[in-house]
């Protein structure tokens, strides 16, 4: 089969659109291609930089991309700190980005850099090499004035690194709940037990946490632990969908199946909105309100059918939202209830 140069065209662009700058460079002669974007020069750009390919760099300044400050992010993530100088020298000049992306990646050498360059939020620099789990970044941005140990504390717990979390300790966290309420929604038991450990106490947090991810191993741990809020881990399950842990709550004793009704919406869950009205939830209005802020159509359908009318409020809200297809059905709405009266 013959390809026609407008597939052949089609086909580049397709594959690799991040590249078809260079490929327009390579082709333009041969296929008549229409000019990359400014976007598309600079996305070039950035890419060119993260592989740490300086030719192709100078060829997306040709081209003429002129933010040189996706050039330094490029670099610095890529650990290139050759061109890095380039970029600032082409006129680059954020250097905190650069620190973040740096410490993520646990590239000491261009932190040191960014630093001379006078980028100064650490505490930044903290919470992306706590994300990277590189301890000695770390120790680097406390060095140099980081003091933020709680958000630390978070994102160590989030990414499941017991050694930072106890450095996050160490260095004086002391948000043990949050660090709770993160380890449950992100099935870590062993960080649950020791936030326990350290202090915690606020166990219907745990619940809700492990409730919104589904985990029910840890429900049933908080709840050992003497969580004794079901409702809140009813709306926590409804919300994101957990059908088995809503029949969990409500067996040890949840009965706020309207907030139920309203959670399942607002997470887009049919079948648990369809659980709460079997369980005697009836407030639809909310219902379709909630679907209707988040954009949920079939929910809204739902809410309807089951006789929510205020759909005054749904058509402000989806004005609100810029949600043009729900404006339009809530006008559809109002109307055919003006012209049924």
């Amino acid at each position: 089969m013959i390809l026609s140069p407008e597939i052949i065209k089609r086909i580049i662009y397709f594959v690799e659109p991040c590249w078809y700058p260079v490929i327009y460079y390579l082709f333009n002669n041969v296929l008549n291609m229409p000019q990359p974007s400014s976007f598309q020069i600079d996305v070039f750009l950035y890419y060119s930089a993260k592989k740490g390919d300086k030719q192709l760099c100078y060829l997306a300044k040709n081209l003429g991309s002129k933010n040189f400050n996706l050039m330094l992010y490029g670099s610095a993530k890529g650990g290139y700190e050759e061109l890095c100088r380039i970029a600032k020298k082409w006129g680059a000049w954020d250097s905190n980005t650069m620190l973040r992306f740096a410490a993520k990646k646990g590239h000491e050498h261009l932190c040191y850099l960014a630093k001379q360059w006078n980028a100064i939020n650490f505490n930044q620099m903290l919470i992306q090499a706590t994300k990277g789990g590189y301890e000695n970044i770390c120790h680097l941005a406390k060095k140099w004035g980081a003091d933020d140990f709680d958000i630390m504390l978070y994102n160590a717990t989030e990414r499941g690194y017991e050694h930072m979390c106890r450095l996050a300790k160490k260095w004086g966290a002391d948000d043990f709940d949050e660090m709770l309420y993160i380890a449950a929604k992100h099935n870590y038991e062993h960080l649950c037990y020791l936030a326990k450990e350290w202090g915690a106490t606020k166990f219907n947090w745990m619940l809700s946490g492990a409730a919104t991810a589904g985990h029910e191993h840890l429900c049933r741990l908080a709840k050992k632990w003497g969580a004794y809020d079901f409702n809140i881990m009813l709306i926590s399950a409804a919300f994101g969908g957990h059908e088995h842990l809503c029949y969990l709550a409500k067996k040890w004793g949840a009965r706020n199946f309207n907030r139920m009704l309203n959670h399942a919406a607002k997470g887009g869950h049919e079948n648990i909105c369809c659980l709460a009205k079997e369980w005697g939830a009836n407030n639809f209005n909310i219902m379709l309100e909630t679907a209707t802020e988040e954009g949920h159509e079939h929910i809204c359908r739902l809410a309807k059918e089951w006789g929510a009318t205020n759909f005054r409020i749904m058509l402000h809200v989806a004005t609100l939202r810029e949600n043009e297809r729900l404006c339009q059905l809530a006008k559809k709405w109002i109307t055919a209830t003006t012209n049924s009266k």
